[in-house]
């Protein structure tokens, strides 16, 4: 349904402003619903981090807040919602953006990639006083051969002063495959918090998490942490693990739910290994698990996978990487140094893989260090918020 929009008002003021570039700047994060996902997780962490440096931000869903926007409305951020429902075509939905926007007077709007905030949105800040638009784009073409940018995007895209690729191999894409003009792409890579801990801290936690789930300390964990749908490819995984198991005491921990749980079950069972995959489901201290991998792998097709965000935590929580060459995963994955990359597909060389880093400790050690820095390097939060935070005050000034 429609209605009248609602406004939350935050429970706590906001911090003193750290380093404000351009003196008071209203930002608006932007989308149609905050659900539970790797995008709006990264979303969330774009809004705490403007927040934290001093800017005034607010947050818009065009529907209901949603999980996630509703964890920042209790953190005290203001949060505005309920200006449409779930109908395709809502008459009174521009106007009423139009007086929203103009009442509020923001400078700058953030959106996530939806594509129904994203187009009404764009229209109703024309005039308003909106100085600087940015989208992010998270995929890479979508499962089944859609692209990225859905039609009512494209309609509205020459106004947005910025689409921020988030990996280098995805602005190739964007530019090649679906026509987006090189000089309006910017490329800035996720981020995620990042934990610092000590060798013999994740040491600890990795034996604590072992007995936890498999009742022992000796068992050697290979772990995936991704949504059970068909672009993952976890059938390419169980059968490369059915071939570790031969020469490996190890365990599968899949981690995440989805359409083809049961389907995999029953994959698991034909190739004999039942008794050795756990279906751990999903977790709210999935990033806790992760300490407990001593190999964290993705066996994704190519396209959709561009930078997954489980990877770089299970990179921080120290564990090696095995994934398919899909994606920017040859970009925060170093081929030999901090893992593997195997061809999309090749059970044989997945599995080979799997085994060697399982089979020698030293290298699996080694393997870690390097995940570790590249991780704390290029892909936390913080990093993410200062280049975000960089090219806003660069737009707002050519403006």
């Amino acid at each position: 349904m429609s209605g009248r929009p609602s406004v939350h008002s935050p429970q706590q003021s906001d911090p003193e402003p750290k380093g404000r570039l351009l003196g008071d700047v209203r930002i608006l994060f932007a989308g149609t619903t905050y659900v539970v996902g790797g995008a709006e997780r990264v979303f969330a962490h774009l809004v705490r981090g403007f927040r934290d440096r001093g800017y005034d931000v607010e947050l818009l869903a065009l529907r209901e807040l949603g999980p996630v926007g509703e964890e920042l409305r209790a953190e005290g951020v203001v949060c505005h919602s309920g200006f449409t429902g779930q109908q395709r075509v809502d008459p009174t939905l521009l106007p009423r953006l139009m007086r929203f926007l103009r009442t509020h007077r923001y400078e700058v709007v953030y959106f996530l990639d939806h594509a129904h905030a994203v187009f009404y949105v764009t229209v109703a800040s024309i005039g308003s006083g909106v100085r600087v638009r940015l989208m992010p784009v998270h995929t890479t073409g979508q499962w089944g051969g859609a692209a990225s940018l859905k039609r009512p995007i494209r309609l509205v895209r020459r106004h947005l002063d910025r689409i921020i690729s988030i990996a280098d191999a995805q602005r190739q894409y964007l530019v090649e495959t679906e026509g987006i003009p090189d000089e309006q792409i910017v490329v800035i890579p996720n981020g995620i918090p990042i934990e610092p801990r000590t060798d013999a801290e994740i040491d600890a936690l990795r034996r604590e998490v072992h007995r936890e789930i498999a009742g022992r300390e000796d068992v050697k964990v290979i772990g995936i942490t991704a949504v059970l749908r068909p672009e993952k490819n976890h059938e390419l995984l169980l059968a490369a693990f059915a071939r570790v198991r031969k020469d490996v005491d190890a365990e599968l921990w899949i981690v995440g739910d989805g359409p083809r749980r049961s389907e995999l079950e029953a994959r698991a069972k034909e190739l004999g290994v039942e008794g050795s995959v756990r279906f751990l489901g999903l977790r709210k201290d999935a990033r806790r698990l992760m300490y407990g991998f001593d190999v964290a792998v993705l066996a994704s097709h190519p396209l959709v996978e561009t930078l997954p965000l489980a990877l770089l935590e299970a990179m921080d929580a120290g564990a090696p990487v095995v994934a398919t060459r899909v994606g920017a995963l040859a970009e925060m994955v170093a081929d030999g140094e901090s893992g593997r990359l195997v061809a999309p597909g090749d059970e044989a060389g997945m599995a080979e893989a799997l085994r060697s880093i399982l089979l020698d400790p030293e290298l699996a050690a080694s393997y870690s260090r390097v995940g570790t820095e590249i991780v704390r390097s290029r892909y936390s939060v913080d990093e993410m918020v200062t280049r975000t935070e960089t090219l806003m005050q660069q737009l707002l000034q050519a403006h």
